[in-house]
C-alpha cells in the first residue's frame, strides 16, 4: 500500500508480487461493496485480508530498510510522509469535489469541515454517519495505522540494536492490544492505535528482522512450498474480520506467504515477472484509485440498465471492473505518482537530509549503548502511561452530556426524483420467512412525489437457482410474485430514523419498516419501527427483538390501532440511544425499551431496512386482485448523535 519503491525493497520480487497480490484482493472485495449488484457467486470477504497483507509488507519493509541503510528518525519521517500523504491528499480533494458537484456519484459521504480537515491530518476521530472511525475518503483508514505506525518506529530509530527496536516495538503493541481486548475502547484514538491489527506490522518487522540475519535463505524448499500453500489457503479459507482473529488468521497468514517466497527467491527459484513487478510498484496507486473506477462502473451499467445482477452478465462485468480498476491505478503510477514522487523527493529531502545529524558507527561504546537502552524503557514507560491517560479521558468523557442529534442523510421524494443509491443498496431474490416475492430493484421507484416499494403478480425466474440446494432461497426456481426491498449501506448506532409513509392494502401485504444488526456475526437484534399485514387492515405492530441467536430471543412488542393507515401519511420514528429505544407514530410513543447494559444486543449497529414483503410466514394468502401494490415513502431522515 505505502511502502513502494522504498530503497533496498524494489527488487525483492516476494515482496512486489505480494504488494501485487494485495492491493488485488482489496480491489476484488471492493466489487462486493460499490458495485454489490454485480452477481458473483462466491464470497468475497477473504479479499480484505489484502490490508492485512499490506501491513505485515509494511513492517517487513521499515525493519529491512532502515538495517540495509541507517537513517535517523527525521530523514526517515520525511520519507515516508512524502510516500504516502501528497498521492492521498489528491484523492481525498478530487474526492470531496466530485462529491460538492455530482453528490451521486459517489458513495455516500459526510462532507464537514472537521471531517475532511482531520481525514487528511490523518487524526483519528469519528464518522457519525457511518458509526465508525474511517475519515472522509474511507480507505484512508489504514493510513492513520501506517502513520502511527511509521512514528513509533522512527521513535526506535533512536536505538542502535535492530533486535532491540523490534523487542520494543513488539512489547509496546502487545501492551496495547491487551489493553484492547481488555476494555474493548471506543475512544478514536484508543481504538485505533490499540487495536490488535497493529501486531500484524509487528509480524511484518520480525520477518525482516529474520531476513537481515540471513535466516529465510536457510529454509528449505520443501517447507518454503508448504508455506506458501499453507500461507494462500489460510488466506482464502480461514480469514476472520474480528479484531484479534484477524491477525491470527490473515497475519500470520500473510507471514506464510512471504516467509516462502522470500526462501523460494533466495534460492534463485522465483521467476521475475515484469507485470507483477509494475503491479507491486503501483499497489499504492492501485489501492487509491480502484473505488473511482468502481463507482463509475456502477453508475455506468445502472444508466445503460445493465442486467448485472445474472449470473454470466454479473461476473464478466466483475472481472472487467476489477481489470480497469487495475489499469487505472497503473496509468495513475505512471503519469501521477512517480513523478510527483521524484519531484517531491528531489526538492525536501535534501533539505532533511542537510538537517540530519550523522549516523553513529555501528561499533558503539558501552556507554552509549546503555543510554541507549534506557531511552527505549523511557519511550515506552511514556508510551503507556499515554495509554493510561487517554482511557482516563475516555471514561470522563462517557460521563459528559450526550451530544444532540444532527441530520446525516436526507431523501424528500417530492423534490428526488429517484433513490439516493449511494445510502442505499437493493435487496435481491428470495430472502426470508419464506416470502412469495422476489426482490428486485425495478420494484422501487419513484413517483407522484413517493418512493414506491411495488408489490405485483408476475413471474419470474431465480437468478441464483440451485436444484441440488438445500436452501430454500436457491431451491426455488420460480416466483409468481416480485417486490421491492432497499438496505442502508452503512450500520447506525443511536440516533434517530424518521420516515413518512402510506401502507398499501391488501390481504397479503406486509410492509416494514426496522432496523437489522448481525453483519458482524452475533448477538441477535431487531428494531421494527413498523410492521403492517393486510389481513390486519387498521393496526400497526412495533417490537424488538434480542438474543445470543435468533432462537434465543427476549421480546417486547406493541400495537396501535391506525384507522388511517392506508389512506393518510404518518410519520413513524426511532429514537434510540443506551439508554431507551423509543418508537412514535405521529409523535404518540408507541413502544419504550430499556437496553440491559452496556453489553445488550439493542446496543450495538444495525442497519435501516424498509420492504413490501408478499405472503410469508405472517403476510399470510396474497389477494392478487389487490396487486399491484404500493408501499410509499414521502421522506426519509436519518439522524446521528455522534456517540
Amino acid at each position: 500500500m505505502s511502502g513502494s519503491n522504498a530503497s533496498g525493497s524494489e527488487e525483492i520480487r516476494a515482496v512486489q508480487y505480494l504488494r501485487a497480490a494485495a492491493a488485488i484482493l482489496v480491489v476484488f472485495i471492493h466489487t462486493g461493496v460499490y458495485t454489490e449488484q454485480f452477481y458473483w457467486p462466491t464470497p468475497r470477504a477473504f479479499g480484505a485480508a489484502g490490508v492485512d497483507l499490506f501491513f505485515v509488507i509494511s513492517g517487513f519493509i521499515m525493519m529491512v530498510v532502515t538495517a540495509q541503510r541507517p537513517t535517523g528518525p527525521r530523514a526517515f519521517l520525511a520519507r515516508r510522509l512524502i510516500r504516502v500523504a501528497p498521492l492521498y491528499w489528491l484523492f481525498t480533494l478530487a474526492i470531496l469535489a466530485v462529491c460538492l458537484i455530482w453528490p451521486a456519484a459517489m458513495l455516500h459521504n459526510l462532507a464537514t469541515f472537521d471531517h475532511v480537515a482531520l481525514s487528511l491530518l490523518f487524526i483519528p476521530h469519528f464518522n457519525p454517519l457511518e458509526d465508525n472511525y474511517t475519515p472522509f475518503f474511507k480507505l484512508g483508514w489504514t493510513l492513520n495505522y501506517e502513520i502511527y505506525f511509521y512514528f513509533v518506529f522512527a521513535a526506535l530509530l533512536l536505538l542502535p540494536s535492530i533486535r532491540l527496536r523490534l523487542a520494543i516495538l513488539a512489547g509496546l503493541f502487545s501492551l496495547a492490544t491487551g489493553f484492547y481486548l481488555a476494555f474493548l475502547p471506543t475512544n478514536p484514538f484508543l481504538h485505533i492505535y490499540c487495536n490488535p491489527i497493529v501486531l500484524e506490522f509487528v509480524i511484518g518487522a520480525a520477518v525482516g528482522y529474520l531476513f537481515t540475519r540471513g535466516t529465510i535463505a536457510k529454509i528449505s524448499r520443501p517447507v518454503a512450498c508448504a508455506l506458501i500453500g499453507g500461507g494462500a489457503f489460510s488466506l482464502v479459507a480461514m480469514f476472520d474480520s474480528d479484531d484479534f482473529a484477524r491477525v491470527q488468521t490473515a497475519g500470520l497468514a500473510s507471514a506464510a506467504l512471504m516467509l516462502g517466497l522470500l526462501a523460494t527467491e533466495s534460492r534463485g527459484a522465483l521467476a521475475r515477472s515484469p507485470l507483477l513487478m509494475l503491479l507491486g510498484d503501483a499497489s499504492y496507486s492501485i489501492y487509491l484509485a480502484h473505488p473511482i473506477v468502481l463507482t463509475l462502473a456502477r453508475v455506468g451499467t445502472r444508466a445503460l440498465h445493465l442486467p448485472v445482477e445474472r449470473p454470466l452478465i454479473g461476473m464478466a462485468a466483475v472481472v472487467t471492473t476489477l481489470a480497469l480498476s487495475i489499469a487505472a491505478g497503473v496509468v495513475v503510477h505512471l503519469l501521477v505518482e512517480k513523478p510527483m514522487l521524484a519531484l517531491l523527493r528531489r526538492r525536501l529531502l535534501q533539505r532533511a537530509k542537510a538537517g540530519e545529524p550523522a549516523t553513529a558507527a555501528p561499533s558503539l561504546d558501552f556507554i552509549a549503548t546503555r543510554l541507549a537502552r534506557r531511552a527505549g524503557a523511557a519511550a515506552l514507560l511514556i508510551c503507556a502511561l499515554g495509554v493510561a491517560a487517554i482511557a482516563f479521558a475516555e471514561r470522563g468523557l462517557a460521563a459528559e452530556p450526550k451530544r444532540a442529534a444532527r441530520l446525516v442523510h436526507e431523501e424528500d421524494f417530492a423534490r428526488a426524483g429517484a433513490l439516493d443509491q449511494n445510502f442505499w443498496s437493493y435487496e435481491i431474490g428470495f430472502i426470508r420467512n419464506h416470502e412469495a416475492q422476489y426482490y428486485r430493484p425495478e420494484n422501487v421507484f419513484v413517483a407522484d412525489g413517493a418512493l414506491a416499494l411495488e408489490g405485483r403478480a408476475e413471474g419470474v425466474l431465480n437468478a441464483r437457482y440451485d436444484g441440488a440446494s438445500k436452501d430454500w432461497t436457491r431451491s426455488t426456481l420460480t416466483s409468481d410474485y416480485t417486490s421491492g426491498s432497499i438496505v442502508s449501506r452503512f450500520s447506525m448506532r443511536y440516533g434517530a430514523v424518521e420516515v413518512v409513509a402510506r401502507a398499501p392494502k391488501g390481504a397479503g401485504t406486509w410492509p416494514a419498516i426496522w432496523m437489522l444488526g448481525g453483519d458482524d456475526g452475533p448477538p441477535y437484534r431487531e428494531i421494527d419501527i413498523v410492521e403492517a399485514v393486510g389481513k390486519h387492515p387498521n393496526i400497526v405492530f412495533t417490537s424488538a427483538h434480542a438474543g445470543p441467536t435468533l432462537d434465543e430471543l427476549t421480546n417486547w412488542s406493541a400495537e396501535t390501532n391506525v384507522p388511517t393507515l392506508s389512506s393518510q401519511w404518518h410519520v413513524y420514528r426511532l429514537d434510540w440511544s443506551a439508554e431507551t429505544i423509543s418508537v412514535s407514530i405521529d409523535g404518540r410513543q408507541a413502544l419504550a425499551v430499556t437496553p440491559r447494559g452496556p453489553d445488550d444486543p439493542l446496543r450495538q449497529p444495525m442497519r435501516i431496512r424498509i420492504n413490501l414483503a408478499l405472503g410469508g410466514s405472517w403476510g399470510g394468502p396474497i389477494d392478487r386482485n389487490a396487486l399491484p401494490a404500493r408501499f410509499e415513502i414521502r421522506s426519509i431522515r436519518v439522524y446521528s448523535n455522534g456517540n
